[in-house]
């Protein structure tokens, strides 16, 4: 209940009143045989219950007394206000007539509702920076708040009488919050609790192969290597979803084998996201997608036990064909298998240690309507 206070504003003045001084809160007390009002201040009393010579002697006419009075009471209670009973917010008027003065004593209670202060508390968690919980409780006009914990929490030290409350416990920990209009006496008060558990925090890491792919070979393998603690709500699992290209991905095992899309692009971004009951992590890879590729080494040594054969690499290459001719022009191996290479020889015979000129004519998959040609020289050693 908030502090009585007398209100000189409250209502126009009458002709020939008399006004008290401020009125406070106290108990129910009786102001006049048979009439009782709570909450008047034994000032009240005195101004009115004093013998007549004391207060009221004085010369007629008389000026009335008026007592206003401003009180509230909580949702479902009653006030008595003498001998009626009131249980909702509005303005009432009473009147103390005296037997030996023609003065009264008039009464003006203004009565307001006050709700009880029911609340929930809202936990919102953080997983990075300053780890914990954000326990939030607040209610509007309420200005008295007690958090306690139990067991103990050295993290709530400080802020117990906070409408919000920043804890990071070690072990499960229910935290009651109890809140009124002021803390005493007690007006609405209201408690509420809430059990909450320590933050179970991940950090996700992914591995992946191969360092890129090709047109010819787009299959990926990923694997989850996040850590993440124990969590006793779940067993100590945690769960994961991967993505490609933004695109969720089924399966959600630890380790995935995915097989690639031409119209991936030439970057595949590979996304995870690991998570517990309260935090989530995510790390993503970045793999290049060599859709096209042919390439031509300069040199090569029939003779030799590697790089003997010359022949280019291919990536997204078909309809290939490949020329290598002397320089006379005249033409010594041709294939359109881009696997079979050129020994060197022409006609079963080694050809010598020279320059040689190489003509490749192919399609590809990023323009694959239209032939494209490679030229260029091959060194031959011997």
């Amino acid at each position: 209940m908030t502090a009585l206070r007398l209100i000189s504003t409250f209502l126009p003045t009458p002709k020939f009143a008399r006004f008290t001084p401020p009125v406070q809160s106290g108990q129910t007390e009786a102001i006049h045989p048979g009439k009782t009002y709570r909450h008047l201040l034994p000032l009240l009393l005195i101004l009115l219950i004093l013998p007549s010579s004391s207060v009221y002697a004085q010369s007629r006419p008389c000026r009335d007394t008026v007592v206003r009075i401003f009180d509230s009471i909580c949702e479902g209670e009653t006030y008595d206000f003498n001998g009626r009973t009131l249980q909702y917010s509005g303005l009432y008027f009473d009147t103390i007539p005296r037997v030996d003065t023609n003065c009264d004593s008039i009464i003006i209670l203004k009565l307001s509702l006050l709700p009880i202060p029911e609340t929930g508390i809202y936990n919102r968690k953080q997983c990075r920076g300053n780890v914990g919980h954000d326990l939030v409780g607040g209610v509007p006009q309420v200005t008295y708040y007690l958090w306690t914990a139990s067991p103990t929490d050295s993290t709530l030290n400080g802020q117990e009488h906070f409408s919000w409350v920043h804890v990071n416990p070690s072990q499960p920990t229910t935290y009651t919050l109890y809140l009124d209009y002021r803390p005493n006496p007690p007006q609405c008060p209201y408690t509420t609790s809430i059990k909450i558990y320590p933050i179970e925090t991940v950090k996700a890491s992914l591995y992946a192969t191969p360092d890129e792919i090709t047109y010819d070979d787009m299959h990926i393998i990923v694997e989850d290597f996040s850590y993440f603690p124990l969590d006793p709500r779940t067993g100590g699992w945690a769960g994961r979803n991967w993505y490609i290209n933004d695109e969720l991905q089924v399966p959600n095992d630890r380790k995935v084998e995915f097989y690639g899309n031409p119209a991936w692009g030439d970057t595949v971004r590979i996304m995870m996201e690991t998570y517990t009951s309260d935090c989530l992590d995510t790390a993503i890879k970045n793999i290049p997608f060599r859709r096209v590729a042919l390439f031509f080494p300069n040199t090569f040594t029939p003779d030799n036990s590697t790089n003997n054969i010359f022949k280019p690499s291919t990536t997204g290459v078909f309809d290939y064909q490949l020329w290598i001719y002397n320089k006379f022009g005249t033409l010594l191996f041709h294939t359109n298998d881009p696997e079979q290479g050129w020994d060197g020889t022409s006609n079963g015979r080694p050809c010598p240690q020279s320059t040689y000129t190489y003509v490749c004519r192919y399609k590809d998959a990023i323009t694959p309507a239209g032939y494209q040609t490679a030229k260029g020289t091959i060194t031959l050693l011997r």
